[in-house]
């Protein structure tokens, strides 16, 4: 009985131990089918060049852009100089106009 015991308890180490070689051989497989070969990383590589220079292409359109807004911006300011008027002269016109405005209403009421 013991002599069946211990066989028995060798069929499952070895059972298991074939299970372990089995599931480590997998891993290893698995591994080495993953694994990059020069011909992947060569398309990778290229396919990061051409996104590299497609962001540096939209990065100068970018900047481009900005260049432009700034111009605008810039141009919309020294135009808008023009049309700006403080707030003292604003009161001084209204003031003028309101004095004009009486001595026409003066000069009527007579």
């Amino acid at each position: 009985m013991e002599e069946m015991t211990i066989k028995f308890y060798w069929l499952i180490i070895g059972a298991f131990s074939s299970l372990i070689v089995g599931v480590v051989s997998f891993i290893i497989r698995n591994a080495i089918s993953k694994n990059a070969t020069k011909e992947t990383v060569d398309a990778k590589t290229d396919l990061l060049e051409k996104d590299i220079q497609h962001l540096t292409k939209e990065l100068a359109s970018c900047e481009n852009k900005f260049t432009v807004l700034h111009k605008r911006i810039s141009d919309l300011r020294d135009s808008s100089k023009e049309i700006y008027v403080s707030k003292e002269l604003f009161h001084q016109t209204i003031k003028q106009l309101n004095e004009k405005l009486d001595t026409i209403l003066k000069f009527v009421e007579r």
